[in-house]
């Protein structure tokens, strides 16, 4: 494999937005979801460095979820949608049928890399579509940590808000951000990409987001990435995924019970498994539910922090089948789907083991059916604040630099 050997350690210091409203507490203050860049070098970091970061952990207390039941029926009023992922020309093998019940099938293929030798235990994680996945890496200003996240435009990723500033800590957000796609170990066999612009939700900065404790409606956020060296988008050597809005991929049927059920799967570096130095993935029925008024995807896990921001993903997969006699794919059939991240689990993570996401939709904060030309609710919204927003200097936006793609 090759190895991330750098020299510059991640240095503390923190960003600010440019809005803020008169004098109030961090908590109290209406902050938008402005955009942040990066006025910073390219920050780099040793590969011991990296193996003796920490797993970063929602600080938002889990609220008691001893009464968390499924939702009967769909919690988002809106019509489900997705784009679709890097090189999509059809749809993908189904998620669901007229048979009622959610599943997804996938061909047992990779598609092949050079960037590590096939006998190296890090090989299918360099793979698409698991390369599409990395480590963020960066520092909280009491040290180095990590969340997860995951590629959903050509060089923009998503992750979790908790994993950019601590709940309602006004425009201060954590530094040096920098993810490694494929992490396995210590390697960096696509090598370190360095942020250039984030935005999060206005309402997780001020702390008046709908939810209670860690449950919260947005915990999402989304980041652009630099070009390296070569001029690259990292879309162009990874491959990116796409995403879906408003249950993608749910359904509900007597054969569930009523209940608005999906198969997804669920992937990260959570800190208690490998250390937090190889990809994990989980499968299995994920429900959605409303706690405290926030719309959250739950799913049976022991995933734990570190994990956080990782994708939670409909129909994950390479290659289709070949179909014949009659057979197609299906209803909500799109491949590589995330629809939610993760967010937070159980304090204790063996007694029960699940975990939870802010589900990609409408709500109270994102009501529109469409943010431009990006989906709707919370990740259209997002996506649209950054891609419509320009770099320093530049009169092009984002989208029409080709970040957005």
């Amino acid at each position: 494999m090759k190895n991330l050997h750098v020299n510059i350690a991640l240095s503390a210091f923190s960003l600010t937005a440019s809005i803020l409203v008169g004098s109030l507490s961090a908590s109290a203050q209406a902050i938008a979801d402005s955009v942040v860049d990066n006025t910073s070098p390219n920050a780099r970091i040793s590969k011991t460095q990296l193996l003796n970061l920490k797993a970063h952990k929602n600080s938002l207390t889990p609220p008691n979820t001893a009464s968390v039941k499924p939702a009967a029926a769909t919690r988002s009023t809106g019509t489900p949608g997705v784009k679709a992922e890097s090189g999509a020309t059809t749809s993908g093998t189904r998620a669901f049928g007229t048979f009622g019940v959610p599943y997804t099938s996938k061909r047992v293929s990779h598609q092949p890399t050079s960037a590590v030798a096939s006998s190296a235990g890090g090989y299918l994680s360099a793979t698409y579509p698991y390369r599409a996945i990395g480590r963020l890496n960066f520092n909280t200003g009491s040290g180095g940590s990590f969340c997860s996240a995951s590629l959903i435009r050509k060089s923009v990723l998503v992750t979790a808000a908790h994993c950019i500033q601590n709940f309602g800590s006004g425009t201060t957000i954590y530094s040096g951000f920098t993810y490694i796609p494929a992490f396995y170990n210590g390697a960096a066999p696509y090598g370190a990409w360095t942020w250039q612009t984030l935005v999060r939700p206005g309402s997780w900065a001020s702390g008046t987001d709908i939810g209670s404790g860690a449950a919260r409606d947005n915990d999402l956020a989304v980041i652009a990435l630099r070009k390296n060296a070569n001029n690259q988008f990292i879309g162009d050597v990874t491959g990116y995924f796409g995403y879906g809005w408003n249950n993608y991929s749910f359904v509900s049927s007597s054969r569930t019970g009523n209940l608005a059920v999906a198969a997804l799967s669920t992937l990260g570096f959570p800190g208690l498994l490998d250390a937090g130095r190889i990809l994990q993935r989980t499968d299995g029925p994920s429900y959605q539910t409303i706690i405290s008024g926030a719309g959250q995807i739950y799913q049976g896990s022991n995933l734990t922090g570190g994990s956080s921001g990782g994708p939670w993903m409909a129909n994950l997969g390479y290659q289709n089948p070949a179909f014949s006699g009659g057979a197609t794919a299906g209803l909500a059939a799109n491949g590589n789907v995330v629809v939610g991240v993760t967010s937070w689990g159980t304090a204790d993570p063996n007694t029960p083991k699940d975990n939870y996401s802010s589900q990609f939709r409408q709500n109270s904060r994102y009501p529109n059916a469409a943010y431009g030309v990006y989906g709707a609710g919370n990740i259209g919204s997002l996506l649209n604040t950054l891609c419509t927003s320009s770099p320093a200097g530049s009169a092009s936006t984002y989208a029409q630099l080709g970040y957005c793609n």
